[in-house]
């Protein structure tokens, strides 16, 4: 599932809820860097035709700079908007993508399931929590490879002393008792490894 994921990954909303909320705060700065900056060119202007009552040169000067900057502010600032909004989309696709790929290896250690590593795509955010979620997948799949292998080492010790009792000397059975001991020692050591935290 996650392989085929990778391949066709081509919707830009993966986590909507998230791309959303990074496209309106996006908005957000976008709409109030707009709001300074016409201020800072209109006010000024509507103050001046406001004071130049008498001045018709001055009004008209006025007039003209405020006709010339309506003209030509809105537009840019409309298409500085459309570009934002297709640049954050393509952005958070970057970030939600892989965030998509890390729950889907949760999800599977959910269900006892290690994955195999994930594959950043080409543009993608996030590598170091990606390189870091690989780490952790690599490290749990040679810890319970560890574990399995020290169980299956007691089980045959184990099952060795079962049928041994009966016909075996005292020494020999104190001799896989021993063994036994060990490795359910080692079994022990290898699960210390995982600490659980109240």
């Amino acid at each position: 599932m996650m392989k085929s994921f990778i391949r066709r990954r081509r919707k830009f909303l993966i986590n909507k809820d998230l791309q959303f909320r990074l496209l309106f705060a996006s908005l957000f700065y976008v709409v109030l860097f707009m709001a300074v900056i016409g201020s800072a060119l209109f006010i000024p202007l509507f103050i001046e035709l406001e004071r130049a009552h008498g001045s018709t040169s001055k009004v008209q000067q006025a007039a003209k700079i405020l006709l010339y900057l309506h003209a030509n502010f809105w537009p840019a600032a409309l298409f500085s908007f459309i570009l934002i909004v297709i640049l954050s989309i393509r952005t958070s696709h970057r970030i939600a993508g892989p965030l998509y790929r890390i729950a889907l290896v949760l999800h599977a250690l959910k269900e006892g399931n290690l994955s195999k590593a994930i594959h950043l795509r080409r543009g993608d955010r996030l590598a170091a929590e990606i390189e870091l979620t690989n780490q952790m997948l690599d490290t749990l799949r040679m810890k319970v490879a560890e574990i399995q292998k020290a169980e299956e080492d007691l089980n045959a010790a184990i099952a060795a002393c079962s049928e041994a009792v009966g016909h075996a000397s005292g020494e020999e059975m104190a001799v896989r008792m021993k063994d036994i001991r060990e490795k359910g020692s080692t079994l022990k050591e290898k699960h210390r490894y995982f600490k659980i935290e109240q």
